[in-house]
């Protein structure tokens, strides 16, 4: 018997939010979010780029190697990444999805490597003056937690640079990566 009326109960909750939710709609149609300005900025990265990478590393010379990352949109509001290159005789994948939150008012981005067995969470802001996007985040990096922080200048709609910051050896801030991306016509 307790069983019995554990089960009316949801099924009455199931029903009363089905109920609520189609109550919400206008016209007899949901209403669907709309893409903020943020979502639309996201929107200018679709596409295939070709990337010129520079790599620093302490006590070493730069590393140079080059790529191609192609953005695709889901729906009007996320991109998915799909980067791929060849660094040091070795192939490279990186895979990322970046997003605004409108209720946190945040942009968040997920990248996932074949040279990390974590993936890196960042979340930021954008500084409309200057076209620059600011994350910040942590990440297991050679075996150790480390914070970073990653700029993309957003310099017209075929150009963009990209810059990745790490605690040098002296705990400094330090300029790890730059990538300058050129839209593929």
């Amino acid at each position: 018997m307790h069983f019995k009326r554990l089960f009316l109960l949801a099924s009455a909750s199931v029903a009363l939010i089905t109920a609520t939710a189609f109550a919400v709609r206008q016209d007899d149609a949901p209403q669907m979010p709309e893409p903020t300005a943020e979502h639309k900025l996201l929107m200018e990265r679709v596409g295939t780029w070709d990337a010129k990478m520079k790599m620093w590393a302490p006590d070493a010379p730069p590393m140079e190697a080059t790529g191609v990352e192609k953005n695709r949109a889901v729906g009007e509001f996320h991109v998915v990444s799909e980067f791929t290159s060849n660094m040091m005789g070795m192939n490279f994948e990186g895979h990322g999805v970046s997003s605004w939150d409108p209720s946190k008012k945040k942009f968040f981005s997920i990248w996932t490597d074949s040279t990390e067995p974590s993936p890196l969470l960042m979340e930021g802001s954008y500084d409309a003056k200057t076209r620059t996007l600011t994350l910040v985040g942590e990440n297991m990096m050679m075996g150790q937690r480390i914070k970073m922080r990653e700029v993309v200048t957003f310099k017209d709609a075929d150009h963009a640079t990209f810059e990745m910051f790490v605690p040098g050896p002296d705990g400094k801030e330090m300029k790890s990566m730059q990538i300058d991306y050129t839209r593929k016509k």
